[in-house]
């Protein structure tokens, strides 16, 4: 007499191999397909970006980095320091008061945070609160020689500029190449980025999220050694108003292929001849002085 157990033995084999075994392997084949079990990093390009205080950037691309926590890093080194008019906030920001004085005049500006930079290809982000209400106040990151060698990305006032008022400026000096971009903005909080590569410094702006704004790329051969935090009234004539530069971050890291939108179509080139920086009293500014 046949045994009816042993009749649906086999089906419970198979079962059972459907229901423990085909998990396992497909477990394996998600393995397999995950670009980070390689143990290799990402592509630049797969990296969301952030820009708050703890940018999602990993840091393998990170070259050098300060959060402006008491005390500064290490690495920074002040030129024509004055004590009374900087600070690092309790929430982490590094504030500086601008004087009347800029490095781009040949003149002895105070409080200019210098920091040595990386030889080859890298990029360089602040995150900036600034607004300026005078003709030539500007705050933002500066790469610097000379007085004939410099490029000064920074959130700026200056009316009788191309697109006059508030803006963002790219001002250059490179190689009797003279000149400078700027586009109307009024934002107040934004984030600012060099990008430094073989024959070329190209720059961008973002006023929110990722959404970075290309502003122009300048050929450039000069290998620049350091770069600055600079804020500066660059004038005596600002009824009082010092401008006040807030940094929550500088970063220098590795290129990270960052795709910005188009350019805007505001941004204008001035002529080769950059203006030099006179008070014009004749031409009041549009906006008032806020109260200190």
């Amino acid at each position: 007499m046949n045994d009816p157990i042993r009749k649906k033995k086999p089906w419970m084999e198979t079962a059972f191999f459907y229901a423990i075994c085909l998990p396992l392997v497909f477990m394996f084949f998600l393995w397999a397909c995950d670009p980070s079990s390689t143990g290799q990093p990402l592509s630049a390009s797969s990296i969301e970006h952030s820009f708050d205080a703890t940018p999602t950037i990993t840091p393998q691309y990170i070259i050098f980095r300060d959060d402006f926590n008491d005390p500064l890093d290490s690495a920074w080194e002040w030129e024509n320091e004055d004590v009374s008019r900087y600070r690092v906030t309790q929430d982490g920001w590094l504030k500086i008061t601008g004087g009347n004085k800029s490095v781009l005049n040949g003149g002895k500006q105070s409080n200019l945070l210098w920091i040595a930079l990386p030889g080859g290809r890298f990029e360089i982000s602040i995150h900036l609160k600034a607004e300026p209400l005078f003709d030539y106040q500007r705050a933002g990151v500066l790469l610097y020689q000379d007085t004939d060698h410099f490029v000064n990305l920074n959130r700026g006032y200056c009316l009788q500029c191309v697109l006059g008022g508030n803006g963002i400026f790219l001002e250059y000096s490179l190689n009797d190449q003279h000149g400078r971009y700027v586009t109307a903005a009024t934002a107040s909080d934004l984030y600012l980025m060099l990008t430094v590569e073989k024959g070329a410094i190209s720059a961008f702006f973002a006023v929110e999220g990722d959404q970075w704004q290309y502003i122009a790329s300048l050929k450039s051969d000069i290998p620049f050694e350091r770069a600055a935090l600079s804020v500066t009234n660059d004038t005596a004539w600002n009824n009082g108003y010092d401008l006040i530069g807030m940094f929550d971050y500088f970063e220098i890291r590795s290129p990270t292929r960052i795709a910005p939108t188009p350019t805007p179509g505001l941004f204008q080139q001035a002529s080769s001849k950059m203006e030099k920086f006179k008070p014009n009293k004749k031409r009041a500014p549009r906006l008032k002085a806020a109260e200190s």
